[in-house]
């Protein structure tokens, strides 16, 4: 059935209806562009949110990597602590039972019975804990330093020691730090920790303390007044054990790796080594008079004597147990 239009349309319904379609579409793109805009904004908070919780998490995962790296190296530290007190102990072992035969060296043998027990005991604690102090001619027990933990005034595996007037400077090793006690064993301070890692020996000279670390291989100078650090150094030092001063300053080093005494200034300056061609693994060195006393581990003399220029004038004592436990006083 064919549309029926009229017969006349007027123009303006044309207009009505074209004003219409033009006003409903600005009103759609109006409405269109406000929500637009809006979502943008919805989007660009959403952005910022996702980049503050990836940045978050980003250092939450460094921060993870950090910690297992350094739970990693302390592991590694305390298993070479561990290694080597269980080889001292091995030769310390070795020693007693070699002392119950006749001695290879030219000095009494020793009266061993006993000592097995007493070393047991010893495996047990790990380590002597504390510095005992005896009379100066006869073997009288005074009093016992320290003793085993990590508080202030106690000791975890003591090592180096030095002597100030009144005061005992001692290598607290485990604990990482230096302790100084009075002579007569009370607790006057503590310093270092933080910044050593190792401590191994100390030796004194005017206002300084010089202390040997071990495993990471620094000689540090500390201030005697305020016992704040003042240098360290690490360029040329290969696994430092013993250390001592000369009357000028100079700094003695028994440098092992690199089978060597090492001097330096007292501004921790190298300055020359000895007995490069001499020695094989120095764990300790002292001076007298401008005569320097060695304890090495070479298999064929423990004990060398230098001048001050570093010509060897003696080596002495073969101790076939004696490798990593021969010091000098």
């Amino acid at each position: 059935m064919a549309t029926k239009y009229p017969d006349e349309i007027p123009t303006n319904h044309f207009e009505l209806a074209e004003q219409l379609i033009h006003s409903t579409f600005e009103k759609i793109i109006r409405i269109a562009t406000v929500r637009r805009d809006q979502l943008l904004v919805q989007l660009f908070d959403i952005k910022q949110d996702y980049l503050r919780m990836e940045n978050t998490r980003k250092k939450q995962v460094a921060d993870l990597e950090k910690l297992i790296q350094q739970l990693m190296e302390t592991s590694i530290q305390q298993n070479e602590v561990v290694k080597f007190q269980e080889e001292q102990m091995r030769q310390t072992r070795a020693e007693i039972h070699k002392c119950e035969n006749e001695s290879p060296i030219p000095i009494p043998s020793l009266n061993t019975e006993g000592l097995d027990s007493l070393l047991k005991q010893l495996e047990k604690l790990g380590s002597i804990q504390h510095i005992t102090v005896l009379y100066r001619n006869k073997p009288e027990h005074i009093r016992s330093i320290g003793g085993k933990g990590s508080k202030k005034g106690e000791l975890y595996c003591p090592r180096g020691l030095a002597i100030d007037g009144d005061k005992i400077y001692i290598a607290d090793t485990n604990n990482k730090r230096i302790h100084i006690f009075s002579t007569e064993g009370k607790f006057i301070h503590e310093f270092g920790k933080g910044q050593l890692h190792y401590p191994h020996d100390i030796a004194l000279h005017k206002e300084w303390v010089f202390v040997s670390d071990w495993i990471f291989c620094y000689i540090f100078k500390f201030s005697k007044t305020n016992y704040k650090l003042i240098k360290s150094v690490k360029e040329g030092v290969g696994a430092p054990f013993g250390l001592t001063t000369d009357t000028n300053g100079e700094v003695l080093v028994a440098d092992s790796d690199y089978n060597r005494i090492a001097v330096f200034s007292s501004d921790l300056e190298y300055i020359r080594e000895i007995g490069k061609d001499k020695l094989r693994t120095p764990r300790d060195v002292k001076i007298n008079n401008n005569i320097i006393f060695v304890a090495d581990n070479n298999e064929i003399n423990n004990i060398h004597i230098f001048s001050k220029s570093g010509d060897l004038l003696k080596s002495f004592i073969k101790l076939e147990n004696g490798k990593g436990g021969i010091f000098v006083f």
